[in-house]
Order: structure tokens, then sequence, then C-alpha cells
């Protein structure tokens, strides 16, 4: 109730927590001696006036109200009573003395136990991983009746109260920046399975430095927008100028694409100073859904292409991701003002940070599995080594070998299925299931005293589909050099990968030999009786050597055959994304691993040929190399952090080069890469990369790089003495599809990101050659993923992997020379998933899979081979002693030579992209052609599989297919879509293949290939 009286007035200070009673009493007795002693109006209004109160905490204090000034640790100074922030406090954390704002969760929200939880989980995401174009979340601080979001506070102001005025155009350039931060940040939610929803406007902040942020508060979720709720009138009147023509379906909820068209909006207002449509709330949804695009002259052409795709009715037709999105936008941005400095982060954020990090609850250790079995010892793998590329067919009369199928054999029902047809295998013997080992588990902390998040960089790259067709096949030959080493990797996973959409798994015919060591079988136990076979002893009078056996129970995790520390990836930049660590020494020492290094076939020999010829490294004298992909190696080779098994006069061995000027410590030139021995281990380890990659590594003192949230708790969780680690963020798999996957291996971009799917966070991929070949997957989803049901949807993608392949393998046309060899394979994949096992461990999903050690050189020389037949056509493999071909040299024997082509779903861009490096073509799109006829370059193309067809033929096929409405052939004038040979004359160099439209040829007088011309 209101306050009438002083004395009850400062009683209610006190019971507050705003002051102590020390603090009270001398400003009690000099009010006291004041003349305005009696009026408890004038005594908030003295205290006020001396700075002691706030005008919110009096007014609340003067309504009876005190307990609400003091949330836990967080003290309220203020509240925010308008705009997008309205409702939010303003409050100071008491311990630090740290500036924040508390942002209330609706009563309704915390009460349902539906919506909270997805509450709970968004700002868990949120508070895990800062990012400069988002407004910075800290904690959900969860109270018994009320919780709040708790942010920071953000200097500045909303980005529409600092436009010159309405109807006044803000300059393009500036217009791209805005929209691009925007879309960096947009792309960090997605990568994250959230959306922003509300995105308008009022969602928008500028900083004073000139840095937007988003003010995405994960304080309910998204769903549905309530266009008929008059009680949200204002929020719906923003929204209707950026609404999505999909969102006014009943019951559809924002998605990402949804996003993006808002983001289309928003652009178009700050170019023109003015919504996209004006009118009535149903009159602008309205146009929306069905009202063309204004096209003002005065935007710039190629804006307008990114606004056409932005703003696309069907979701299909819009760029695909905010990561392209970003990149479109990139060369409207002047260089200098890419990354605009952040906002000073107030002094007291590292003690703040450092608060959070000691009082917050570490995450419950999940419930320790009943058994940990160990693998199969063996089970039916080839085991001699594969060579990759066979030098021809069979001789006359001598037919390769062939899987014979091994009859099933009787096994105890915790034991998975072990009837696979490999060729010449034994069946594995029973798995033995071992008592877990306690061991201690890091829970991760979140960064301390870090005063700038994550740098600007970290949700940057993506494939723009807007930029030229050129520029992608420039930078992808730059990037094909040294970067290609990450095939290692993902070979070895090929198990999980290989067959996904058809990309299947093979094995080279020449060498599929029979076990010659099988690993003998255990006799199979009595399940009546515990009497053990004859000639072994009782268990019960034996002292185990290793872990206590236990019952398997045929769904229980495998046990690991290492237990190490975490990888260490010092020497890689800050901005690491996609880190490989590879314990070469491993893989060179035994006869195995260099089965799979020479299963990786003829491109990793190169990469390898290169590595020692450009830093004077012998492969075989690495203890371990580590690569290192992010924002700032794109364009450029990765960061490599190369260890030595013995010590070496490194300076010596790159020719005794005279260290860069100025470089501390000493940096060296050798070959096109800069090098430097790492500091403490100069004789025996260096970082070698670009000249700006090293120095920032040099910068940072060599330490280990600022890892996003997720993937340091991945990293904690990785063994350093697996063969092999792979660390990634797939968002920027997804982004920097290039730069991980260069040259022939674009062929898997698809397949792997198909795989991996949406919603993940941070993935390890880890395998060790041993006895056996032991591979696994850890991961952390994002909301709507829970570790236990993402861990089996992951195992069962393996499952429905083995029934496509029976189709899928033949897809590809493999060659007489191992065709037969080929339909084995859904077996193989069969028996992979009967021992694959999912679970949950340390509160991150998890698969893992124990096979035969002669699976891994089989797999990765199969994966190999078929990457070959997928990018270079599957006769390629037949060799022979043939008399070459001619090369073909003009435009034209080009198009008429023969190729093979085969993908799941791809883009018509990068389809088109494809086909043209393959066939030694330069391909151009004419964007705006195709936009007046309603065709878009990012049309998704499915199932399309030719072989042994000339390259011209494909080409008019994949635009049949592109074609805007159902075409039935080239030749007919309802193909809208076609390609021409521009310009018909000067130079031969200087022609390429233009995509555009019949009606844009004839326009233009171009010369129509025989193929469109209509019959």
């Amino acid at each position: 109730m209101p306050v009438t009286k002083p004395n009850d007035f400062w009683k209610l200070i006190l019971e507050s927590g705003l002051m102590t009673k020390e603090t009270c009493k001398p400003l009690h007795d000099r009010y006291q001696q004041s003349s305005q002693n009696g009026d408890v109006k004038a005594l908030a209004t003295w205290l006020i006036k001396g700075g002691h109160l706030t005008p919110y905490q009096a007014r609340v204090l003067l309504a009876g109200r005190p307990k609400i000034l003091t949330i836990g640790e967080y003290q309220v100074s203020d509240r925010i009573d308008s705009g997008p922030l309205l409702g939010t406090l303003v409050a100071t954390h008491q311990p630090t003395g740290h500036p924040v704002w508390l942002h209330p969760i609706a009563p309704e929200i915390q009460e349902d136990s539906v919506r909270y939880p997805i509450v709970q989980r968004m700002c868990e995401l949120r508070s895990a991983a800062p990012h400069p174009h988002l407004i910075r979340c800290f904690q959900l601080r969860e109270g018994s009746k009320r919780s709040h979001l708790v942010t920071e506070q953000l200097d500045g102001n909303l980005l529409a109260e600092s436009r010159p005025g309405e109807g006044i155009q803000i300059p393009a350039p500036d217009c791209a920046r805005l929209c691009r931060q925007a879309a960096l940040g947009a792309t960090q939610l997605h990568g994250q399975g959230m959306v922003v929803g509300d995105f308008s406007l009022d969602q928008l902040w500028l900083e004073s430095t000139g840095n937007l942020k988003l003010l995405h508060l994960p304080v309910r979720p998204v769903e549905a927008i309530p266009w008929s709720d008059a009680e949200q009138a204002v929020r719906l009147e923003a929204l209707a100028n950026v609404a999505a023509p999909e969102l006014q379906q009943a019951g559809a909820a924002p998605s990402k694409l949804s996003d993006l068209y808002a983001l289309g909006a928003i652009l178009f207002d700050l170019l023109t100073g003015k919504p996209l449509f004006e009118g009535t709330l149903a009159q602008k949804l309205q146009q929306h859904a069905s009202a063309p695009i204004p096209t003002p002259p005065y935007i710039p052409a190629d804006m307008m292409q990114i606004l056409q795709y932005l703003l696309a009715k069907s979701p299909s037709g819009r760029y695909q991701s905010a990561g392209d999105v970003a990149e479109a936008l990139r060369p409207f941005v002047d260089a200098t003002q890419l990354s605009p400095p952040l906002a000073e982060a107030p002094s007291t954020m590292g003690n703040y940070l450092q608060h959070l990090a000691a009082n917050s609850s570490p995450a419950a250790a999940s419930p320790a599995p009943a058994a940990t079995p160990q693998p199969p010892a063996a089970a039916p793998f080839p085991t001699a080594a594969p060579v990759p590329h066979p030098p021809g067919p069979p001789t006359p009369g001598q037919q390769p070998p062939i899987p014979q199928p091994v009859p099933p054999q009787a096994a105890p029902q915790s034991t998975p299925p072990q009837t696979a047809p490999f060729p010449g295998g034994a069946t594995p013997p029973v798995p033995q299931p071992v008592a877990p080992t306690a061991a201690p588990v890091a829970t991760p902390q979140p960064p301390i005293a870090v005063a700038v998040p994550v740098g600007p960089t970290t949700a940057e790259g993506g494939t723009g589909r807007a930029s030229a067709l050129t520029e992608r096949i420039r930078k992808r030959k730059r990037q094909r050099k040294i970067t290609s080493i990450v095939v290692l990797c993902f070979m070895v996973i090929a198990t999980i990968v290989g067959g996904y959409y058809g990309y299947g798994i093979v094995f080279p015919a020449d060498e599929v030999a029979k076990n010659d060591n099988p690993a003998p079988v255990q006799p199979e136990q009595n399940p009546s009786t515990d009497v053990p076979p004859e000639g072994e002893a009782n268990p019960e009078t034996v002292t185990p050597a290793g872990p206590p056996l236990v019952e398997d129970d045929g769904q229980t995790l495998w046990a690991s055959p290492t237990s190490g520390e975490p990888i260490d990836l010092s020497g890689l930049p800050n901005d690491t994304r996609f880190a490989l660590v590879v314990r070469t020494s491993e893989l060179t020492m035994n006869p195995e691993g260099e089965r799979i290094l020479r299963g990786l076939g003829p491109q990793f020999a190169a990469v390898r040929g290169q590595l020692e010829g450009d830093l004077a490294i012998d492969f075989d004298t690495l203890e371990s190399l580590t690569v290192g992909l992010g924002t700032s190696t794109n364009g450029g080779p990765p960061c490599l952090v190369a260890k030595l098994k013995e010590s070496a006069n490194l300076p010596s061995l790159w020719g005794n080069p005279t260290p860069v000027a100025g470089s501390v410590p000493p940096m060296y030139s050798v070959n096109g890469w800069t090098v430097m021995p790492i500091p403490g281990q100069e004789d025996k380890a260096f970082v070698a990369g670009s000249a700006t990659v090293v120095k920032a590594v040099a910068d940072q003192g060599v330490e280990s790089p600022q890892l996003t949230r997720e993937l340091e708790q991945l990293r904690r969780e990785s063994d350093d003495q697996q063969t092999v680690n792979l660390l990634i963020d797939p968002q920027f798999l997804s982004t920097n599809t290039a730069q991980v996957f260069p040259g022939e291996l674009s062929a898997v971009a698809t397949p792997v990101q198909d795989f991996l799917g949406e919603g993940l966070r941070a993935v390890l991929f880890s395998g060790h050659t041993g006895d056996d070949l032991y591979l696994e997957m850890r991961m952390i989803g994002s909301l709507s993923l829970d570790p236990p049901s993402l861990a089996a949807n992951m195992k069962e993608k393996i499952k429905s992997i083995a029934r496509s392949l029976e189709e899928s393998v033949m897809s590809v046309n493999p060659t007489p020379y191992w065709r037969r060899l080929a339909t084995q394979f859904p077996s193989m994949v069969r028996f992979a998933y009967q021992n694959t096992r999912s679970g949950v461990e340390n509160d991150q999903a998890m698969i893992n899979c124990i096979l035969p050690q002669a699976a891994g050189q089989n797999l990765v020389a199969a994966s190999e081979l078929l990457l070959a037949a997928n990018t270079s056509g599957a006769t390629a493999l037949a060799g022979g002693n043939m008399p070459a071909a001619k090369t073909p040299e003009t435009i034209e024997e080009k198009l008429a030579s023969t190729m093979s082509i085969s993908f799941p779903q791809n883009s018509l861009e990068f389809a088109l992209r494809d086909i043209g490096e393959e066939a030694g073509i330069e391909v151009e799109i004419n964007g705006t052609d195709l936009q007046l006829d309603g065709i878009t370059r990012n049309k998704e193309i499915k199932d399309f599989h030719f072989d042994d067809k000339p390259a011209g033929e494909i080409l008019a096929q994949l635009m049949v297919r592109a074609n805007p409405e159902a075409s039935p052939g080239p030749g007919t004038d309802v193909q809208k879509l076609i390609y021409v040979i521009h310009p018909m004359d000067g130079p031969e160099d200087a022609k390429k293949l233009l995509v555009t439209t019949r009606k844009a040829a004839e326009r233009e007088n171009y010369t129509l290939p025989d193929v469109f011309k209509i019959k």
C-alpha cells in the first residue's frame, strides 16, 4: 500500500536492501535537520536529488513494494517503459558492480510445463556463445515466482531512432553494412537451431561505434503470429512491414527463411526510407502475399537482385542461409568497415564473468552406464592393403576375388548380430563388456574475464549465391592446395557418411583378401549354467587383469580403447571453427596406418608430396599434425601446427632464410608459407600458414584458441590418444563449403551436411586404429535436439543408409572391375550398424562403433574410389593401356566430350559450377534475365544422374529440370531456361557459356545451340 509517513519510507529503504543502517542513519539525521521534514514525497525528492535513490526506486518505495528492487544479487535502479524493451529492468550486480538488464519471463510462460523448458534451453544456448552482432546474454536468473533473462546493457539506441527521417534514403553501402551485420547475427542464431522471429527494425540496435546488434531476447518460444490479437497491435504493426507470405497461414511459425524475408524488407526500408508496402495491417499482408516488389531506379541493380532473392514469395526461391546473405552483401561494404569496433566493455565485466563461472552449478553428470562393453576382436573385413586406383582391368582369364558370405553363427542374445557377408572373414567373438572406470570429468566453464566477445568473424563466410561464378572457380582452385589434407578425416568416418544419398563405399577389387590371422572365436557359454568351457579356469577364481567383466546388454556404449588428455590446439588462431588433429606417427609406424594413407589415393599423395616439398619436413618424421580452419584462413592456406618426433634445426631445413623484419618470435618466409618455430619448442614444433594468420597466432602467445563454448566442451571430452580427432562447428561447414571441401572433395559436401542435418552446434569425430577400428561421434545439439533422441537419430541414419545402398551403389555405374564387390557393400554397412551403439555421456549425444582392424584401410580406399567415380566418371578407374584421347580444346569440343555426374540434391548454381569445372568450361548466370522469367539461380535440383553423356546434353537436361514449369524437352517453346555460347566470335579463351532465357536470347540476338532450337 502507498506510504504516507517518512519513518515508514526509511523502513522500506532498509527492507529493500538499497541501503544499510550505517548508510541510512547519517542521511536520516541530515534530513531531519532540513526544512522539508514531514513530507514523504519531499523526502523521496531529497534522496533523488542527492543521488541516493533513482526516480524509479522512489516510485516503487512510495507504492510500498520494496522487495521488487532486489532480485537475487541484482539491485534494480530503473525500468524501461516504452519500445521493444518495454518492461526491462535496469540493474546492477551487487557483488561486482556490473551493469545489466533484466528481462522478465511472463508468468504464463514460466507456469507452462511445455513452453518454459524451451525458454530455459534457448537462454542456455544464447548465454553459451556470445556474438558481436547479438545482444549478449549472461544467464537465466530463475526464481520461484518470476525468472529473468540477464543481458548486457547496451549503449547507443535503436537503429530506427538513428535514421535521418521518414522518406530519406540511407546510402547503399551503409544499408549493406548494417544488414550484413544483422545477417551475421542471424547466422549465429540459425546455427544454434533458433530463429529471430520478431525480425523488424525494432529489433536492431546501433551502438555508438557503428556496430549493430540484434535484440534477440529468448524470453518466450517462437510461435505462430496472432494477427487478430488486438492487445498486440503495436508489435503486429511492426511485423506486418516485414512478414513473409507463409506467416499468414494459420499456425505457421517463423522460420529461418521467414527471417531472411524480413531482412530483405528491412534492407528495402533502409534503402528507400519507407516500408516495402504501405496501408492497413490487412493490406500490407495481402501485398506481401501477391504484390510485385517495387523497383526504385536509385537502388543499384546488383543490390536489387539481392532484394529479389530475399523477398521471393516462395521460401524455396530465397537465399537458403543468412550466411549466404552476408556474403552477398560483402562486396557493397567498404573493406575498412566490415568489422566495426565493438563498444568497450565495462571494467567490471571480467569480475562479473568470473563470479558467474564460480557460482554456476555444474551440469549434472550423466549416470554411469551399467556396463561399457568391449568390442569384438575381429570381424569379416579383408586385411590386405587396398590399392586405391588399380592399374587396369584383370588379366584375361583371371577373375577378381568375390566376397563370400559367412554363414550365421549362434551367439548369445546380448551380443549384436554377427551375420554379414564380408570377404573371407571370420565371425567375430562375443563382445566382452567391462565395468566403467571412473574418470574425472572436466566441467566446461564460461570464458573468464573476456572484455570482448568472440570476434566478428565468427559467423562470417558462406557461399554468396549472388557472387560471380568465375570468382568461385578461381577461389576453389586456389584452395585446393595443402587444404586437401582434410580428406583424411572424412575418409576415416566414411563408414557413416559414405553411402548417404547415393555416395556408397565400395572395395578395391584386386586386394580384397581373406583374413590371414582371424582372431580366435570365444567359445559360446552355456546360458543355463555358470560352468566355463573345458580347459578354462573358473572366472570366480581368477583375478581379472583389467576392469571386471559384466553382462553386455547390447545397447551400452562401447568402451574406448584409449584414455588420454584433451587434444591440444595451441598454435591455431582464435577464430578456429574446424580443427583436425592427426597422430601421424601412429599412422606411419604401423602397416595398418600406412595402408590407410595409401588408401587415400593420389590426391593425398600429391598433398603429402607438396607438404614435404614446401616445408622440407618428411611426413614420416612428424609426431602429429594439426590443421585449423576459420574465417581468417578463407582464401589462403590453412593453419598448420607440426610437431616432430626428434629435434631438428628447423631454419637449416628451410635453407637458413632471413627472419621476417620485425617479427617476434622469428618468422620466416618459406616457399609461399610463413613459418614460425614455437617458442620453447623451437627444434620440434612450428606453425605454418599465411603471414596474417601466423602473426595473429604469435600475438595471442601461441595459446589455445578461444573456441565457442560448445566446441570447447567437446574438446575437453576429446582424447589425444585417438589416431584422429576432428572438431567442427557444423555451421562453419555450411558457410565455408569451398574452404572445407576444396576441389574434388566438394562432392562429399552435400552428403556430409545432410548427414549432420540442422541444429547441431558442435561435433567431435574421432577414430583409433589399434587391434580394432574404433569410431566415435560426440554431438551437442540445439534446442529441439535432446541428447538421447539426437544420438538415437544419428544411429538410425546409418541404418537408413544400408537400406538405400542396393540401388544407390549401382547408380554411380561402377566398372565391371569392382561392380560385383560393390553389391556386397549394403551388407557391410548393416554390419557396421549392428556394431554401433548410441547413448549419452556427460550430457552429450554420442554414438560409437567397433569394426575389425582391416576395416579402416578398406573404408578409406573405397571412399576415395567412389569420390573419384563421382567427380571424374567411373570409367576413369578402368585405366588400362588405351590410347590417350585427344584433349578437347574448343568450347564446342568440350561440350561434346562425355562425362558423368550424379547428385541427390543441388542448387542450379552449384550444379552448373560443378559441371563447368568438370568439363573445363566457364559458366556465367545472367541473374537479371532469369529473374524476369521467374527463375532463381538457387532452384533445387534433385536426383540428377547421368553417365557417359556429352557435357552439352547433360547441361541441356539440367536446364529442363530447372525450368520454372514442366518442360517436355529443351527444343520446345515451354523451355524458358537455356544456355548459349557467348561471344560466338573472338578468341577461344574469351568464350564462355551464358545461362539465360529464350526471351533474352531473342532480344540479344544470341545464337541458340541446336539442342534448344524448336523442332
